[in-house]
């Protein structure tokens, strides 16, 4: 009678086993992986807006540390940063990589840190080996066949057993009993058999459902249901898994020799230099799983001889005078421009927490009717979270620090008294400085460090204030050019 109050799926209940395809998809995405589902949501909606600046990609990134050092590596590595150009920032790697390769390396390190949290087996190891293998592979023979999106081949084949990896980290007793029906030489149409009679659907279509729900891209979805002529994007994935899989069963084995045959016929390369090739890849992809976080997974994707040393390469390195100098470069000439002061805010606070090593930032604005300051912007870790609490009602207490700020508009370092902020701030090492719009001041910017963290010294503090001001420049230069704009 009301359909707009019925429901697609309805989750099991906390401690119950799923049943059935859909139950599952609700299950992961609910429950398991949330936050998964979260960043790549936050990604996706910033992709999907032609308006969107490189800045709230950033943002989306500088949330999690760990993510941001991964997406470093990576971008420093020299399989996706081929001209070696020294990325220090995440504003620099979008610079360097583009928008839509920084994007998919965010959203593939999601996917591991997902899975790896969920506690490891052995079955998602050998994913996780797999499709590394078959990621390095795909985009391989997609540059050998001349394709320019060889970026977005790696990522969509990297996801491209998205259901199968999420099963078995988070499958419980029904990844035991199906574990048990599968010999450890058992064919793909065995497996394929196995799954419908333990789970009554495959594992596959929980892929392809999970892709939908996550929309992890038009590529992945055509190749999770390939039609009668795929393109060549397509066969490349397709062609790096069911290489990755006959070789991981043994390099000398009849699958292997054969699928590397079919290989040299489909790139139209000899045969032996086809196997070198894929020989390299396979180190590349070892690399580049330790650097993704997956160790384990890397140790089991096999070398063709010699053990291969997998240790990540590491970050360039770069002082924090080095880094706060580069990302107020980037900030002069964007302020020049007139560009939105969203973006300068981003920039500024990537300054405050890779430069000056504080743990996160609230950005936060006065009212209209200055009785409150409400956060904008939260960045870093915990930052979004702070920012959501970062709602507080204005006094006339010259004491507290907070009025004290607002009314002489001068930034402060805060030890441990701090006034009505202690309800919602944390206990580490903080400042404070306004944000000024036409000679009065309309916001400010709150920064901490995680508590038993270094004291603020004054070459922080002064670098702090100093990216403060620079919010404060782009403020007043986007709104003369009518640039002032909020994601």
């Amino acid at each position: 009678m009301f359909p707009e109050l019925s429901f697609d799926e309805i989750p099991p209940l906390p401690g119950t086993v799923p049943e059935g395809l859909s139950e599952w998809v609700a299950h992961i995405r609910d429950q398991d992986m949330p936050v998964f589902g979260s960043t790549v949501d936050g990604i996706r909606a910033i992709m999907g807006d032609d308006s969107a600046s490189a800045g709230r990609l950033a943002a989306v990134i500088l949330k999690d540390p760990a993510m941001t050092t991964k997406v470093l590596r990576l971008a420093n590595s020299a399989y996706f940063n081929s001209a070696r150009q020294g990325v220090g920032t995440i504003s620099r790697a979008i610079v360097v990589l583009g928008f839509d390769l920084v994007a998919d390396l965010a959203i593939g390190v999601a996917l591991v840190d997902g899975l790896l949290k969920g506690g490891v087996r052995k079955r998602v190891e050998a994913e996780l080996a797999h499709c590394f293998f078959a990621a390095a592979l795909a985009r391989g023979i997609a540059k050998m066949r001349g394709e320019g999106r060889a970026e977005e081949v790696f990522i969509a084949a990297l996801l491209c057993r998205v259901g199968e990896m999420a099963f078995w980290c988070f499958g419980g007793i029904k990844a035991e009993t199906l574990a048990e029906q599968l010999p450890a030489d058992c064919t793909p149409e065995q497996e394929s058999a196995a799954q419908m009679t333990v789970l009554g659907f495959r594992l596959r279509q929980l892929s392809v459902q999970l892709a939908r729900e996550w929309r992890l891209g038009s590529l992945l979805h055509a190749a999770l249901e390939p039609s009668n002529r795929p393109s060549t994007l397509e066969n490349s994935i397709l062609q790096g898994h069911q290489v990755a899989r006959a070789v991981i069963a043994g390099w000398d084995g009849t699958p292997a020799k054969a699928a590397l045959s079919a290989l040299a016929r489909y790139v139209d390369r000899p045969e032996n230099e086809v196997r070198d090739t894929v020989a390299t890849l396979a180190n590349e992809a070892a690399r580049l799983a330790t650097e993704y976080g997956a160790g384990a997974a890397a140790r089991a994707i096999p070398a063709s001889s010699a053990t291969v040393e997998t240790a990540a390469e590491p970050l360039p390195v770069i002082s924090p005078a080095e880094r706060q100098l580069a990302i107020l470069r980037e900030l002069t000439a964007l302020i020049m421009s007139g560009g939105r002061f969203s973006d300068a805010v981003y920039l500024a606070s990537e300054g405050i927490l890779q430069g000056v090593g504080f743990a996160r930032v609230v950005v936060s604005l006065l009212t209209p009717n200055r009785s409150q300051i409400v956060g904008k912007y939260g960045l870093g870790a915990g930052g979004e979270t702070l920012r959501k609490a970062f709602v507080l009602t204005l006094g006339q207490d010259p004491k507290d620090p907070l009025d004290a700020l607002l009314s002489t508009a001068q930034p402060v370092r805060l030890g441990k008294a701090r006034g009505r902020l202690a309800a919602v701030v944390g206990q580490g090492p903080a400042a404070m400085a306004p944000i000024m719009g036409n000679g009065r001041t309309i916001g400010l910017v709150y920064a901490e460090r995680d508590p038993g963290s270094a004291a603020i010294d004054d070459e922080a503090f002064f670098a702090f204030v100093h990216f403060v001001q620079q919010m404060s420049m782009a403020l007043v230069t986007a709104n003369r050019a009518g640039g002032v704009a909020a994601p």
